[in-house]
């Protein structure tokens, strides 16, 4: 099986914003019989795409809908602060927005990165890992920095966001390393190649902890070169919240929301497709 096969079959474990893969660290007596874990994160992924009619995630959609493989579904879950930066500072710390101190997408470096999942897992004895995004603004200008609780740490530096896929910079192990623009360049797959050797090299000795964080399917939604076009025919409803009539029941400010035209109409619909 491929690297790619391999990451593939991790994705498959991941809820639609994020999951956790339980996997056994060995059953020999000299191995930890504690749990693995694997948290898959996605960015900015559609609260529709999964499950969708028809699939856009094939595998992952017949696994979390067959009610023999044990996966539970939040389906009345709230994030207090819906935001990209706090909502992963809550998930690193347990805590909400307002103990943490991350309330904005600028504020990550407010972040006490000394008491973090990692850093508590990795004193019980985890080997820990985080690959891909990690927070807004990360290196917070403290140059290429690890922060603590991390034994493997390939960080996306940030850069704009026409940069999310190629040409972008990753800190590997406290060392700036840019990617280009050539094909193997694409961010998804050098994450998901960087996975699969976190696993391959995690001592057999420990559990390990490792947190993937791919950018997509951040806008502005550029897939592979294999997977364009793929859904350039595949029917696609608009949710009921697009052009509904009676916004009565809703706060203030959506009330007094312009009204959609067809161009607004048709560019959503557009986004929409291509952020599967």
């Amino acid at each position: 099986m491929s690297s790619r096969s391999r990451i593939a079959a991790l994705l498959a474990a991941a809820a639609v914003f994020s999951g956790v893969v339980f996997l056994p660290s060995g059953s020999t007596g000299e191995r930890d019989p504690r749990w693995n874990f694997v948290v898959i994160l996605t960015d900015d992924q559609t609260f529709d795409s999964i499950p969708h009619d028809p699939p856009v995630m094939p595998y992952l959609q017949s696994r979390t809908g067959d009610p023999n493989d044990h996966w539970i579904v939040f389906r009345n879950g709230f994030e207090n602060t819906p935001l990209c930066c706090p909502a992963r500072a809550t998930l690193l710390t347990g805590l909400y927005a307002h103990n943490h101190g991350v309330l904005d997408n600028d504020l990550g470096y407010r972040l006490d990165e000394s008491t973090t999942i990692a850093t508590a897992l990795r004193s019980a004895g985890y080997y820990t890992g985080l690959i891909g995004k990690y927070l807004n603004q990360y290196p917070f200008g403290r140059g290429p920095y690890v922060p603590q609780g991390w034994d493997s740490w390939i960080g996306k530096q940030q850069g704009p966001v026409t940069h999310l896929y190629y040409g972008y910079t990753l800190i590997q192990q406290g060392v700036p390393v840019h990617y280009g623009n050539a094909e193997d360049d694409y961010s998804t797959d050098v994450f998901a190649d960087q996975a699969v050797r976190f696993l391959h090299d995690a001592p057999l000795e420990d559990p390990f902890f490792l947190w993937f964080a791919p950018t997509a399917p951040h806008p502005p939604w550029v897939s592979a070169p294999r997977h364009q076009g793929r859904y350039a025919d595949m029917p696609l409803e608009p949710p009921p919240s697009v052009g509904e009539t009676d916004v009565s029941d809703k706060p203030a400010w959506v009330q007094g929301l312009p009204p959609i035209g067809p161009t607004e109409r048709t560019q959503l619909r557009d986004d929409h497709r291509r952020s599967f």
